[in-house]
């Protein structure tokens, strides 16, 4: 949840405190400031109210905190119905976004973007870099994407080429501002490409990949996909049910209640509900609900 200090000036703690005079202030903040936290359930002395932590760990004394209501966002048209009570509107871009109007996508209440970097190894996303430092300095979070390739084009081998690709994702990466959300794998086919990896394969390339992000970054990714494709893709006893899922389904009447997850997973973390999208003076482009506030 967005929480704001409605107070003059509010102490930023180490810890819940069991009393206010106990010496773990590690900072101050002042009236306005505004931070995603989330409440804390084991407060030590009930008698000092509600207590909030933000993303670092950091505590902060309930009493002089608001929580902000969800932003209206009044110039979206065609907005999902049934839409979780704190979800995030988002975009994801590409090269093919050639120049955002990123003051109107602020505007319209837009708070994320995914941008993509790469594709398979040695195709940089030539946009990615300058896309991150405008989203960013219009104040949106970022997240990156990389659009796999699973073959074995890259070292002879199916673990090869994952390793290769992650690998590559990831050097991109440390040359770009830091992202606020998990590296995304986009796992889909093209008008003219397809994975040539049969189900059992297709399952090793990806845990191969997801393994290798986490070994070297220390991060969780999330999977971006369709339920059709994964569901033809891999096979029925996978093991991928616990990294977050990233929707792309187009209904004609969106509704968030009624989102399909591939088999295996239980609910999804973000929804990719239309390509269609109309912001400001962009063309086309896609939107995103995020209900998942823990990638955020």
């Amino acid at each position: 949840m967005q929480l704001i200090v409605n107070v003059k000036q509010l102490n930023k703690r180490s810890n819940v405190p069991v009393s206010l005079s106990e010496k773990n202030v590690i900072g101050t903040v002042q009236q306005g400031f505004r931070f995603e936290g989330e409440e804390i359930t084991t407060v030590p002395n009930p008698a000092l109210g509600k207590w909030y932590k933000d993303r670092d760990g950091s505590c902060y004394w309930g009493g002089g905190l608001m929580i902000e209501p969800a932003a209206i966002v009044s110039n979206i048209i065609g907005l999902p119905v049934n839409l979780p009570q704190v979800y995030k509107l988002g975009i994801d871009i590409s090269h093919h976004n050639d120049k955002p109007d990123w003051v109107g996508i602020k505007n319209a209440g837009v708070s994320f973007v995914y941008i993509k970097i790469s594709e398979g190894v040695g195709t940089p996303d030539n946009k990615a870099k300058e896309h991150a430092n405008n989203a960013q300095q219009t104040g949106l979070r970022i997240g990156y994407y990389h659009f796999c390739r699973p073959d074995t084009r890259n070292g002879g081998t199916v673990i090869n080429d994952a390793t290769a690709e992650a690998d590559d994702s990831l050097k991109i990466i440390a040359g770009l501002p830091k992202p606020d959300l998990p590296l995304a794998l986009d796992l889909e086919d093209q008008e003219k490409w397809d994975t040539p990896l049969e189900q059992t394969d297709y399952l090793l390339w990806v845990n191969t990949f997801l393994n290798r992000i986490k070994e070297i970054s220390g991060t969780e990714c999330i999977i971006y996909s369709r339920k059709e494709y994964l569901d033809r893709k891999l096979p029925h006893n996978y093991d991928l049910g616990n990294t977050k899922i990233w929707v792309s389904y187009y209904p004609p009447k969106p509704d968030a209640s009624h989102v399909p997850c591939p088999v295996g997973w239980k609910d999804w973390a973000i929804w990719q509900y239309t390509e269609n999208g109309v912001i400001g003076n962009n063309s086309k482009i896609d939107f995103n609900i995020l209900k998942d506030n823990t990638l955020f």
